[in-house]
């Protein structure tokens, strides 16, 4: 009895001991499970707690062998390796075992990824004017006043001038330059006056040269008060003024390397225009003559009055009457500006530099035609223009240019 006693009390003791411990390391059993999305990890610490129980009950006076023996299968883990486990493994996410359409699935989306990198390269890019770098502006800034001192225009430093004295001197030419331009403004107002004084009293009638710079005249005398505001305030933004404002600049302020660029800059948005709005003019041109019945302004929509601004080189933006109102400005100076040039020959004594100027102001583009075509252009344009009819009021000066603008557009002419 005493020994069984003792034997009893050993194993309790060891039940304890065993206790304590199961407390300290957290023994688990790790079952693993596959479902068909997801694997998951089941702890189980009753099992050992349970054959500890047993044998404390049982009076066998055998030492518990089959304790022992399952603590050593179940291979107990330390707790510092499953925290290790833990912040390895699942604090990102569960571990997934991998499936076998996986693979197949990531190699479909890896292709389609790689087939779709191509697609969008070979996308053109839009046509989108990026604005010009500082360095740039003062590189193209630098190249104007040099081209202009090489024509005489401005005076050119000393050759041994500092670059602040050189700084100087240009900032001084330049003032001098923009003061003279203002004061010729004011010069061709008395000019402008005498015309107008010798028509008044029967003289003789404007020529085309005279009317032009009439013209001008009255669009420099809108610029002069705000371009001496920014002379007198900042002179120094009159560089970025040419290059992204040149409406602001009167035409007696320009240097001839800014017009040219200026110029280039309009004919380049025209061609755009003609190219990629072709539709839009055949359309235009096919509603204009298939209505002739109905005003003209009723017949342009949002888009076509975008596309024939855009073509004559006047402004696009604004609501659909301002775009409309200048349309009819621009074509009733165009129709002014026929019957002028109709008079002197079909524009026979033009320049070249006139000429051009005349072909973009009718929205016929220059960029891929010789000089030697641009003459039999503007008397295409003068011969399918009735001024006689226009003059007697049986014919629409606006519908019969948006009609010859369209056709020109189009490739129908």
């Amino acid at each position: 009895m005493l020994a069984s006693l003792g034997r009893n009390g050993f194993a309790e003791s060891l039940l304890v001991s065993g206790h304590y411990r199961k407390t300290l390391f957290l023994q688990y059993n790790l079952q693993h499970r596959t479902l068909a999305t997801c694997s998951a990890w089941h702890v189980s610490s009753r099992a050992p707690f349970r054959h500890g129980t047993a044998r404390l009950l049982s009076s066998s006076t055998q030492p518990p062998d089959a304790t022992s023996k399952s603590s050593k299968d179940d291979h107990p883990i330390p707790l510092s390796q499953v925290s290790r486990k833990q912040k390895i493994e699942l604090r990102p996410a569960p571990v997934k075992p991998p499936k076998t359409a996986s693979p197949a699935k990531d190699t479909t989306s890896q292709s389609a990824g790689s087939h779709s990198l191509p697609l969008s390269e070979d996308k053109p890019a839009p046509s989108t004017i990026s604005p010009l770098s500082p360095k740039a502006v003062i590189d193209v800034t630098k190249q104007d006043l040099a081209d202009a001192s090489q024509h005489g225009i401005l005076a050119p430093p000393p050759a041994d001038a500092s670059w602040a004295g050189r700084l100087f001197h240009q900032a001084k030419e330049l003032f001098k330059f923009y003061f003279r331009g203002l004061k010729l403004i004011w010069t061709n107002r008395k000019r402008v006056q005498e015309m107008q004084a010798r028509v008044k009293a029967g003289g003789q009638p404007l020529s085309r040269w005279e009317a032009r710079f009439i013209q001008t005249y009255k669009l420099d005398a809108l610029k002069l008060i705000p371009f001496a505001m920014i002379i007198i305030v900042i002179e120094e933004i009159i560089p970025l003024v040419v290059m992204y404002a040149p409406f602001l600049l009167p035409s007696t302020c320009i240097l001839p390397s800014q017009k040219e660029r200026i110029d280039t800059k309009k004919r380049a948005k025209q061609a755009a225009y003609a190219f990629n709005m072709k539709s839009v003019f055949e359309n235009v041109r096919q509603r204009v003559l298939a209505q002739p019945d109905v005003p003209v302004e009723e017949l342009l929509d949002s888009a076509a009055l975008i596309s024939i601004n855009g073509i004559l080189q006047l402004s696009t933006f604004g609501p659909p009457p301002i775009r409309l109102r200048l349309l009819k400005r621009h074509l009733k100076m165009i129709a002014e500006d026929d019957v002028l040039l109709k008079r002197e020959d079909d524009g026979a004594r033009l320049s070249l530099a006139e000429l051009r100027e005349a072909l973009d102001e009718r929205g016929i583009v220059t960029d891929d035609a010789t000089s030697n075509l641009w003459r039999s252009q503007l008397q295409w344009w003068l011969s399918r223009v009735d001024v006689e009819a226009e003059q007697a009021g049986k014919v629409d000066p606006i519908r019969q240019r948006v009609i010859l603008v369209a056709s020109k557009a189009a490739g129908a002419a």
